[in-house]
């Protein structure tokens, strides 16, 4: 597939994405989120909850919390915004990471590193999985249940 990494061309197409929660990992999707591989990452937020906790029987403590909400920041002004979120630290630890704290860590090692957005990939689910690397090296893998694409103009402050 032909990957336009011009920043028109995909402010554009995530204008036809905006507000519109995805599920399923189309080929129109796929085409959507492969333009952007390559973007660095140039911010993180989360929260200490996820839309998929409404599915969970109970309240989830934080040391145990395996899935999380969050907005990735691009360099060209393209957030995604993932919800259900498992996070994983490499290939070959099929275990996702665990607690508010670990999950935290992650994330600001991915940003710290200076990633990109290496790969969008699929699971063998058919689940969105989006793979971050730094120096040729993984520094994060995301599988998500949800997502949309949008445009940031301003980054979050380091307090959130």
């Amino acid at each position: 597939m032909a990957s336009t990494n011009g920043t028109s061309d995909v402010v554009a197409s995530a204008e036809l994405l905006e507000d519109e929660l995805i599920t399923e990992l189309t080929d129109e999707a796929y085409e959507e989120l492969a333009s952007l591989e390559g973007s660095l990452v140039v911010g993180v937020s989360f929260w200490d909850s996820s839309l998929a906790d409404d599915l969970e029987e109970g309240e989830i403590a934080p040391e145990e919390r395996m899935l999380l909400d969050l907005d990735i920041y691009l360099e060209n002004n393209v957030t995604l915004e993932l919800y259900g979120v498992a996070l994983y630290t490499s290939l070959e630890d099929p275990e996702p990471v665990v607690g508010m704290e670990n999950l935290e860590q992650a994330l600001v090692a991915m940003v710290d590193r200076e990633s990109i957005l290496d790969e969008v990939a699929e699971s063998e689910d058919g689940a969105l999985v989006l793979v971050f690397s730094a120096g040729g090296e993984i520094t994060l893998l995301a599988s998500v249940s949800a997502w949309t694409i949008s445009e940031w103009d301003e980054l979050p402050s380091e307090a959130d």
